[in-house]
């Protein structure tokens, strides 16, 4: 985690074992559990709406008292209920993103609201699994734009869904992305902000990360400061053994 240009942390993230915001923060947590979840918050809304909104987001999901058996459709109503509290407890016009991981067992669920991301990252290759809700998403979903045109389109990030009062108005007629990933212990999983692939492509992670992802995260810190921070830049690597 790392303060860009800005004057706060909007950030927040949840590795599984506590809500963490900082302006520079790097840690390791090795975690033995039936379960975890892991996510990214990017919040947005000035004079410390944002900050709040990612924080609120995180904390929710690390109080949260999740079954023994996640389901699809379970996170689901956590992210319904999360967004109903949001709307009650945080300042008009703020919201955050939210990109989270919850795994059980063989299962691992990717769910995202906003442009916040998670990927697999593997040796041979980095897939995204969430998609983002923002303008420019749309028109690629429509093909009435490419991919590589969308990566350097001056509005894309005008994010159209996430979590909190500024989303209000697009619950009833959106829903956030979720999709269930059988994993294999070959792979891991990268969740971040738009801090971190604002600047750095999809093939330029996977170059510093491949070979060993977890360890590489500090490579990962210094390759973003050498592309210089236009952001606050938030990640979580992990991998999730049976």
């Amino acid at each position: 985690m790392m303060i860009g240009p800005r004057s706060r942390q909007e950030d927040c993230i949840t590795d599984g074992s506590g809500v963490l915001q900082a302006d520079l923060l790097s840690r390791e947590n090795p975690i033995a559990a039936d379960r975890i979840l892991l996510a990214v918050c990017d919040g947005m809304g000035g004079h410390q709406g944002g900050e709040k909104a990612s924080h609120f987001a995180c904390q929710r999901t690390e109080k949260f008292d999740w079954p023994a058996n996640i389901s699809g459709e379970f996170i689901q109503r956590f992210l319904l209920d999360l967004q109903s509290a949001a709307e009650q407890s945080l300042p008009p016009h703020s919201g955050t993103t939210f990109a989270g991981i919850a795994a059980c067992g063989d299962k691992t669920f990717i769910f995202n609201a906003g442009d916040s991301r998670v990927y697999k990252i593997t040796d041979e290759s980095i897939e995204c699994l969430s998609h983002d809700h923002s303008l420019v998403q749309d028109l690629v979903d429509q093909h009435m734009m490419n991919a590589e045109s969308a990566s350097m389109h001056p509005l894309k990030h005008m994010i159209d869904f996430g979590i909190g009062p500024a989303f209000k108005h697009v619950w009833s007629i959106r829903n956030a992305y979720i999709k269930e990933h059988r994993h294999d212990t070959s792979c891991a999983y990268l969740l971040c902000t738009d801090g971190l692939t604002d600047i750095m492509s999809d093939a330029e992670i996977h170059r510093v990360l491949a070979e060993a992802p977890v360890k590489n995260g500090a490579r990962l810190v210094e390759a973003a400061r050498k592309k210089g921070l236009t952001d606050n830049t938030s990640f979580i690597i992990a991998r999730i053994w049976e």
